[in-house]
């Protein structure tokens, strides 16, 4: 079952004065062991009591940054000798999001291993 439709579940329960140990085992009596998971249907009743009964679950972590990569290649040759490092600073966004633009635009060389034939 989707995991939004047991957050109903959660909902009326909640809303029946269920306690959230009762919910998880009468969910699991129903749907099979471990589908309800206690701290879960805890965290749900946390947040209903803190009068928030929106269901869907939001995003966690930081939003991923983008970055334009025709403006990414301006500043690029506009200024060659900046590092990767400052080029993220300036843009707001982490080096490795730099670094995947950068390839994206052709403006990372490739190493060449040590000890190739010479």
């Amino acid at each position: 079952m989707e995991n939004l439709k047991y957050r109903i579940i959660y909902e009326y329960e909640f809303h029946r004065g269920t306690s959230a140990t009762e919910t998880a085992r009468r969910i699991n009596d129903v749907y099979g062991g471990g589908v309800a998971k206690e701290n879960i249907v805890r965290f749900w009743f946390q947040r209903f009591r803190s009068g928030n009964f929106d269901l869907q679950k939001k995003p966690r972590g930081r939003t991923e940054a983008e970055v334009d990569n025709a403006e990414l290649k301006a500043i690029v040759e506009a200024d060659p000798s900046q590092t990767m490092s400052e080029i993220a600073a300036g843009c707001g966004v982490s080096d490795k999001t730099v670094l995947i633009h950068l390839k994206q635009i052709g403006k990372v060389k490739k190493l060449e291993r040590w000890g190739g034939t010479s």
